[in-house]
């Protein structure tokens, strides 16, 4: 992932719509919520799988376990500790989000996403 990204999706709040939001940038096309047929779908590089919901909430969790990585592996300032506090709450947010609960919320909110896009 490029640091532009990973600044992209840092600086989007930390909430359960922020984190849907992320899910929308960090998905992209791979990711898609059909309402016609009530159905996730998943591209797999080669076609489109139905999956449920329950296989995309451990897919969630994968993903803000990978921006909270990408989100350290970024270089700081060394003199800004703004920047580093700022850095730390965002990955502390991320590692809290991996909990069922809020993967729960943020997959609501992204299949909202989903069929506002849709339509």
């Amino acid at each position: 992932m490029k640091a532009k990204q990973v600044m992209e999706l840092m600086n989007l709040p930390r909430t359960d719509a922020g984190n849907a939001e992320r899910l929308r940038l960090f998905f992209k096309n791979t990711w898609k919520y059909l309402p016609q047929y009530k159905s996730w779908m998943r591209w797999d590089g080669h076609r489109w799988e139905g999956r449920n919901t329950l296989e995309l909430n451990r897919f969630v969790a994968q993903a803000f376990r990978q921006m909270a990585l990408e989100i350290y592996r970024l270089p700081v300032p060394a003199n800004d500790v703004a920047e580093q506090h700022r850095r730390v709450r965002i990955i502390a947010w991320l590692t809290r989000s991996q909990i069922n609960y809020h993967t729960m919320l943020a997959v609501r909110n992204f299949k909202e996403m989903c069929r506002e896009d849709a339509a």
